[in-house]
């Protein structure tokens, strides 16, 4: 490619350019913009552009292509130059758009209720009564203001004549605006002097009104509204946080909502909170596993039944999916004249359902030339490009289409137009796609000022995000005034001061809240197996008892130990070895850091860029290569304490003081303590002469070697561990320590259950009420005595009673906060 960054790109004749008609002169509503970028430069444009690809990194901006190993973390990829639409022209198109959502919402009144449109045979009744998308219990419900589409998505392209047709229409749960969005900022924060002068219309007032339609839809003051999202490894789900935010509504999964009486709550760690709106992202039979599709982990039960009980709205409405299929497209012409009394002002690509004989006809004899697609979208199948298959394939092909006519839908291939590209300093020319948007303000049509680009990769004429394309902004010069409504507060006002947390769905919280215990939990397994792996090969028989005796601190339910006899060092070795690597067994540390990672993963809202990468690298820490030598275990663990240890210090000194934090340090203790009360069982058994040695190894597990060492030097007694390891209140590996702080937590928490944190108050007296100075602890040499003494026996319930006591009071926990169930009576007997 040249190097002059102004120079047109090299003309194709065989399709629009929409930059230039003749390959060398600007069309003159691009010619002030091209004038603009010669006056930055090359050198400065890419200057701006590097901190434009930093704020998209920095700010999270992603779109998950599936099978990429990158994934969820994969930058949205926006190109520098918009596409420009000049008024007279975008006046066109969205006068065509209006109309054709009018038409498909009308068409959409007549299927879910009386059916005019296939008894009178203007619509084959195969394509509702075939289509999976035809959701027969919504047939015959109400719809607020007969608003089957709230937002519609319609795609665009121009054929080489110049034309505009419509490529598809996007009626489930439309995508793309909140990135058309991001776009916007972007770009116009790049280019600020020409998007000024340019006379650009404005995004902000489209979203105003699409907040306010979803507000009017509520009929009562102050509704509740949220935005239903898959989760966050759905593809554009940063489109769905960032439309949440910006349009100030919660953020929801499926798991966050729950029906009661025919009316939706939402589930918050303040209690249930009522939906009156809900704005899915969600396709139409994964909303409800009751009514719709029975295998979906997406929706919420009984969402239809509150529907239908008119309690709550849904955006789109449910079962608007019917129509997003290619099939409809030959009679909307039609029906376009049926229904609104005029023809289309913008047509459909040349489209042929298999169905009717003589379309199927038509298609056999013109393979060549167009692409099939399944007439039904959710029936699984890649677009067939007839020029592209084999003579053989050709035939084949040819037979399944007679075998199954009405399954397939066929499309001219558009020649698509192509926008320039920037890239290194020159511009490309690519094909594109340009996605507009419909809103149905309830009391009208209103249409996005521009919408969401997407172009090719590369040369190729496939125009798919999932396939590396790009996106562009899309700018409407206008030919008068243009509101400058910002839903954004301007950068030269002040802002409003706010400390209040926003709602805290159960489901979050609950993910903190085993982020915090799975962390911990890797942490004491970690410590305990370095502590076993750097000792097991050079054991004697008395280090080796105490050894296996460590080994039963972890309580697992999948150990490859005999069971009726003792070990060998070997034996307990490749046990070691398991508990580290094995990621199939569910006990096993490098299943724990999958758990963190999951937990961690599906909370990455709440959490910040690094401690998301830190969390992340916790994970991979376990990665051990079949050549890695016995001796390399140790530093393998080392570094996966040493990343542990980073996120205790990010949870404490970088995470807001919030209901979040709270949840997470709820978790983080409670799994301590819960460890900490096994382990001090071991001592609460008197040690015979070869026991001794677990003392140091429980130190050592519990990180309190230097804090033991400074007050009894290397003197070790089981009174003096306990002590340190059970009744201190300054040693935060402590129980004691544990316990203080539960209560400090849970009482912090909004409708906490006083009896609940009764039972951990009594548990922390319990702790304090031991003399430790006083407890008779047999030691070595003494005859053996044939009872313990009391008050060590009485120690010994103590800590069995508190490890019984926690696993209640965590389910207590989540019944109340998380699935807002039933909570139980509970004491520590």
């Amino acid at each position: 490619m040249i190097s002059d960054l102004m120079q047109i790109p090299l003309r194709d004749p065989t399709v629009y350019d929409e930059l230039s008609a003749d390959g060398v002169t600007p069309r003159a509503h691009w010619a002030p913009f091209m004038q603009g970028l010669r006056g930055i430069g090359s050198a400065e444009l890419e200057k701006r552009w590097g901190r434009a690809e930093r704020r998209i990194r920095e700010n999270g901006v992603t779109y998950n292509i599936y099978g990429d190993p990158l994934g969820a973390n994969r930058p949205w990829r926006i190109d520098l130059v918009p596409l420009l639409i000049g008024a007279e022209e975008w006046r066109f198109i969205e006068a065509g758009i209006v109309q054709r959502a009018e038409l498909l919402n009308l068409v959409l009144e007549d299927l879910y209720g009386p059916q005019k449109l296939v008894s009178s045979g203007r619509l084959p009744a195969e394509l509702l009564y075939a289509n999976p998308a035809f959701l027969r219990p919504l047939a015959g419900l109400t719809v607020p203001k007969q608003t089957y589409l709230h937002l519609l998505a319609i795609d665009l392209a121009r054929s080489a004549d110049g034309k505009w047709w419509v490529l598809a229409d996007r009626t489930q749960a439309p995508s793309g605006a909140g990135y058309a969005l991001e776009n916007r900022t972007i770009v116009a924060d790049v280019l600020p002097d020409l998007f000024r002068t340019s006379n650009v219309r404005r995004l902000a007032p489209f979203f105003r009104a699409q907040r306010d339609a979803l507000v009017n839809l509520a009929h009562r003051d102050h509704p509740r509204i949220v935005l239903l999202t898959p989760g966050p490894y759905n593809e554009t789900y940063f489109e769905h946080s960032y439309l949440a935010r910006y349009l100030g509504f919660t953020l929801v999964e499926g798991a966050d909502l729950t029906v009661r009486d025919r009316q939706v709550y939402l589930k918050t760690v303040e209690g249930l909170q009522r939906v009156d709106v809900i704005f899915r992202r969600v396709d139409d039979s994964f909303c409800d596993p009751l009514e719709l599709r029975a295998e979906s982990y997406l929706g919420v039960p009984g969402l239809v039944d509150a529907i239908a009980a008119g309690n709550v709205k849904v955006a789109n409405a449910l079962g608007s999916g019917v129509i997003e299929t290619a099939a409809m497209m030959p009679f909307l012409s039609g029906l376009s004249r049926h229904l609104l009394g005029e023809p289309l002002k913008l047509p459909s690509v040349a489209t042929w359902w298999c169905g009717q004989d003589y379309a199927l006809e038509w298609v056999l004899e013109h393979l060549e030339s167009i692409v099939v697609k399944p007439a039904f979208p959710s029936r699984a199948m890649e677009p067939v490009f007839g020029a592209d298959l084999a003579k053989t394939e050709k035939q084949e092909f040819r037979e399944r289409l007679k075998s199954r006519p009405y399954d397939y839908v066929a499309q001219e291939q558009v020649a698509l137009s192509a926008a320039p590209v920037w890239d290194g300093g020159n511009l490309f020319s690519r094909s594109m796609v340009l996605r507009t948007y419909v809103l149905n303000t309830g009391s009208g049509w209103v249409a996005m000022p521009g919408g969401l680009v997407r172009v090719a990769g590369s040369e190729s004429a496939i125009v798919s995000m999932q396939r590396g394309g790009h996106s562009k902004d899309a700018w409407i010069l206008w030919d008068g005034p243009v509101d400058t409504f910002s839903m954004l507060p301007p950068r030269d006002q002040p802002v409003e001061l706010r400390r209040a947390s926003v709602d805290l769905p159960s489901r979050v919280a609950d993910n903190l809240f085993w982020l915090g215990r799975y962390v911990e939990r890797s942490e004491n397994k970690a410590r305990l197996l370095r502590t076993l792996i750097t000792r097991v090969r050079r054991a004697s028989e008395a280090e080796l008892s105490c050894l296996l005796r460590l080994h039963s601190c972890l309580d697992t339910q999948r150990s490859t130990l005999p069971k009726k006899r003792r070990a060998t060092a070997r034996e307990l070795e490749e046990e070691v070895i398991s508990l580290m690597t094995d990621a199939k067994r569910p006990d096993s540390l490098a299943s724990t850091l999958a758990e963190v990672q999951r937990v961690g993963g599906v909370a990455r809202e709440r959490l910040s860029v690094d401690m998301t990468r830190l969390i992340g690298a916790i994970s991979d820490s376990m990665q051990i290569e079949d050549y890695m030598l016995f001796v390399e275990y140790s530093a393998v663990l080392n570094g996966c304490l040493e990343l542990l240890s980073a996120f205790s210090g990010m949870e404490r000194e970088n995470v807001t003081r919030g209901p979040g934090w709270l949840f997470m340090s709820l978790g983080r203790r409670l799994e301590r303590a819960t460890q900490s009360a096994r382990q001090l069982r071991e001592i609460t058994t008197p040690l015979a002469d070869g026991d001794w040695p677990l003392l140091e190894y429980l130190l050592e597990v519990a990180d309190s070697s230097m804090t033991y060492r400074s007050r009894y030097y290397t003197t070790l007694q089981p009174v003096a561990m306990l002590d340190v390891l059970m009744a201190d209140g300054t040693n935060p590996r402590s129980l004691a320590f544990q316990i203080s702080h539960l209560v400090d937590l849970y009482q912090k928490l909004p409708r906490h259950i006083p009896d609940d944190l009764q039972a951990m108050r009594q548990a922390l007296e319990l702790l304090q009420s031991f003399d430790l100075r006083h407890l008779d602890y047999p030691l070595p040499g003494e005859a053996a005595r044939e009872h313990l003494p009391g008050e060590l026996l009485r120690l010994q319930d103590s800590l069995k009673a508190l490890e019984n006591l926690l696993p209640f009071w965590s389910n207590n926990l989540s019944n109340q906060y998380f699935s807002h169930a039933r909570t139980f009576s509970i004491t520590i007997g």
